[in-house]
């Protein structure tokens, strides 16, 4: 899912205005109190102690080989080092004067961060836990039903013979309209399986990357679904290929058929194994409240207890994730 995925392309970093390092702010800067035991060994400012952008314009040195900057950078960071200790002063102030008073620090109410109830946290949440381990048992369900019908059911995989078209096509520098080849499969990436497959939300979708061998050349084709979903759906209903995936944008490239099946299938046991970590994280760095009109309903669809004697309890939990299981 690109919401996990992309984890990390929006993250936000933290950086000291004092030493230009991330991870830190002015606060609990380490650097003032270094510098401050090194000029009252009478060394020069240790440069290192800065970012690269800092170290950049602290690093000058004059003829006679000293520090251009070496007074300034001792002067500004004895001014960053009181500036701390006047916090923690006025901090330690307040909480005498409190205490003089009798005022007892008022106790925070513990609230989840996941599913918004008191009196317990994320690591004790049993929602969450309960959440993530459906999500994670539905995800193994999905990779085993698309083992069965699609890779072992079909013969999908590297070296399997694919009968190809697409509304626009580029090859050998050049836009094609309305384009049909074969292409043979050399390279799938199998650990991006998982049942984002079944979902165009622009967040939680995921892209299955397929590199074929077309006339010789290489390409990548991403999530070519729309033929195989069109010819398995009949008066609106999805068969078992069809509901392995969402239909997407008619721009794409499609497989239209599986002309000859591959002999390189790879073992259920190994391919069953895999996106594991996906829902964890995502239920650490998210809400029940943002996720579960995306995620709730695939529990639901693909989790193996959704029939069967459990399949009463399985209902329950869905309930409590905001699942409308009438």
């Amino acid at each position: 899912m690109k919401i996990y995925e992309q984890r990390d392309k929006h993250k936000r970093t933290t950086y000291c205005p004092t030493c230009g390092n991330d991870g830190h702010m002015w606060m609990t800067c380490p650097v003032p109190a270094k510098m401050m035991e090194l000029k009252k060994q009478g060394k020069e400012p240790d440069i290192s102690l800065f970012s690269h952008w800092y170290q950049n314009s602290y690093s000058k040195r004059g003829n006679d080989g000293r520090l251009i900057y070496h007074d300034s950078i001792f002067r500004t960071m004895e001014n960053a080092y009181a500036r701390q200790h006047r916090r923690i002063e006025a901090r330690k102030e307040k909480k005498d004067r409190l205490e003089k008073l009798g005022v007892k620090p008022r106790k925070r109410k513990t609230s989840c961060g996941f599913c918004g109830d008191t009196g317990h946290n994320r690591r004790n949440c049993e929602v969450m836990h309960n959440f993530i381990d459906d999500l994670g048992r539905a995800s193994q369900n999905y990779r085993k039903l698309f083992y069965e019908r699609f890779v072992q059911g079909m013969g999908f995989a590297e070296g399997a013979l694919l009968a190809l078209s697409a509304n626009h096509w580029r090859a050998t520098g050049k836009w094609h309209e309305d384009w049909s080849g074969i292409g043979i499969v050399t390279a799938i990436s199998w650990d991006q399986v998982n049942m984002g497959l079944t979902l165009g939300d622009w967040d939680y979708k995921s892209t299955l990357e397929i590199d074929v061998l077309v006339d010789g050349h290489s390409y990548t084709i991403e999530n070519p679904w729309n033929a195989l979903v069109e010819q398995d759906t009949i008066d609106g209903k999805k068969g078992k290929i069809a509901e392995l995936f969402v239909e997407g944008s008619s721009w794409g490239s499609r497989i239209d058929s599986i002309l000859a099946p591959s002999e390189n299938i790879p073992t259920e046991e190994w391919f069953n194994d895999g996106y594991t970590e996906c829902w964890e994280w995502i239920a650490k760095n998210k809400n029940l409240y943002e996720v579960s009109s995306r995620l709730t309903p695939l529990i639901a669809k693909f989790h193996p207890s959704r029939r069967g004697r459990n399949a009463g309890k399985l209902k329950k939990r869905l309930a409590q994730y905001g699942y409308n299981t009438k």
